[in-house]
């Protein structure tokens, strides 16, 4: 391949500076007598003056020389030799070949200083994108493979990552060496050396900001962690206390030989029992299913969901709940989103279940997907107004769903408008995949 290339760069060179000349000589020769030699020598001096812009000053200076011997094997008394009687042609051809030979001398840095601005534009131009390319990036890996990808098509030079120096390696940052760093297969000119360590500058910066960021968002769920705890135990607190006063008013009623009791007050008591039993058992099981949010969100699984399987799911997960509760569901067969399976079919479920609970037995749940985000927006009817005191919990349906959008860069929330006496819960996620 090399060689072919060569071949026709030699051919090409053997073109211009001795056929061409030759080439120039012959056409004029028929109309020799009509042309002075000063003429021919100006009409030689323009293809030159050519070669010299659109080849490199090796060329022009080769075809400086052929164009004078022509001129003067064709042109100058005695025809066909290179014997030269009259002084005046000697000065002639001198100032043709030099100026031949200053024209394609500064020709040659003319080209040489477009060269260097082309690859100057040309690699700020690379630099422009791979920062905005990276910038696009949230994966650390995905960085280094964009920017392996890069450099080697750009460079024409294998690289590959590694964390220890090796032959032809460049830090991303000598001061911290423990990021490590691009191995090249070969040698770098001075060019490219300086492109490469500018590179890897931009790629060690865009590193450490997505370091930073996800450190951020890490202190930040954390944060939103313990004030989803801190409300755990107030809502605990309240959502406890009133079944546990109910069992212990009954049963200390029951328990008691002072006071006599008919058999339907005995039957009433003991009926309050069990059905606050049943709701501390509730409870009981949205403690167990709060603790496994916090686990699974130690480390979240992001993936590509069907949002109407995810739906289908969480209503098989209160499928006892949601037997005769019907749902509209607004959202395109095909609607995807990204994030944690299991977190948000327990989120989704949670907000069945209030709504279930709570509503008059039917709901919407909107699917929205905008620029930077998903929304799940369920509304239902409800009948009564819930009158609260200070203490009274948000109930842990609510507090585990704002626990999953957390653990999802998002957040959710719940409205009751007394007007139109509908509920309104919406929970809203990243689509940033972690």
């Amino acid at each position: 391949m090399m060689q072919s290339v060569f071949k026709i760069q030699y051919l090409k060179a053997a073109f211009l500076s001795v056929l061409m000349p030759l080439v120039v000589v012959l056409v004029i020769f028929p109309f020799r007598e009509l042309f002075t030699t000063t003429d021919i020598v100006m009409l030689q001096l323009l293809w030159v003056t050519w070669v010299a812009v659109r080849s490199n000053r090796r060329v022009a200076a080769l075809t400086t020389l052929v164009s004078v011997a022509c001129t003067d094997w064709f042109y100058v008394v005695p025809y066909f030799t290179f014997h030269i009687e009259n002084i005046e042609y000697v000065v002639t051809f001198l100032v043709m070949l030099i100026v031949g030979l200053v024209i394609s001398h500064l020709a040659g840095e003319l080209n040489t200083k477009v060269r260097d601005v082309q690859a100057h534009a040309s690699n700020s131009r690379l630099l422009y994108e791979l920062a905005k390319k990276l910038n696009d990036l949230d994966s650390l890996e995905e960085q280094k493979q964009l920017f392996l990808t890069t450099m080697t098509a750009h460079l024409k030079v294998a690289c590959d990552w590694q964390l220890t120096a090796s032959k032809q390696f460049i830090y991303l940052n000598e001061q911290q060496a423990e990021f490590g760093g691009i191995a090249f297969a070969k040698a770098l000119n001075a060019e490219q050396q300086a492109l490469a360590n500018t590179a890897c500058s931009l790629l060690y910066q865009v590193q450490e900001k997505t370091l930073l960021r996800e450190q951020s968002a890490a202190i930040k769920v954390q944060a939103e962690l313990e004030r989803s705890k801190n409300t755990l135990l107030r809502s605990l607190s309240h959502d406890l206390r009133t079944p546990l006063a109910t069992i212990m008013g009954a049963s200390s009623m029951l328990a008691d030989d002072d006071i006599q009791l008919s058999s339907e007050v005995i039957k009433e008591q003991a009926a309050n029992i069990y059905e606050q039993s049943k709701i501390l058992n509730q409870h009981f099981d949205k403690v167990m299913e709060l603790s496994k949010v916090n686990k699974l969100a130690e480390n979240i699984k992001w993936q590509k969901l069907p949002i109407l399987t995810l739906i289908s799911e969480a209503k098989s997960r209160r499928q006892q709940q949601l037997q005769n509760f019907k749902l509209s569901i607004e959202a395109q067969q095909q609607s995807i989103c990204f994030g944690d399976e299991t977190l948000l079919e327990i989120a989704f479920a949670n907000m069945l279940e209030n709504a279930a609970r709570y509503g008059d037995g039917s709901a919407n749940m909107q699917f929205i997907e905008t620029h930077n985000e998903y929304q799940i927006v369920l509304t239902n009817p409800f009948a009564n107004k819930h009158e609260t005191s200070q203490d009274e919990g948000v109930g842990l349906g609510s507090v585990i769903c704002d626990v999953v959008a957390k653990c999802h860069q998002g957040r959710f929330e719940l409205t009751l408008n007394e007007q139109t006496k509908q509920a309104t819960a919406i929970l809203i996620w990243s689509n940033s995949r972690g």
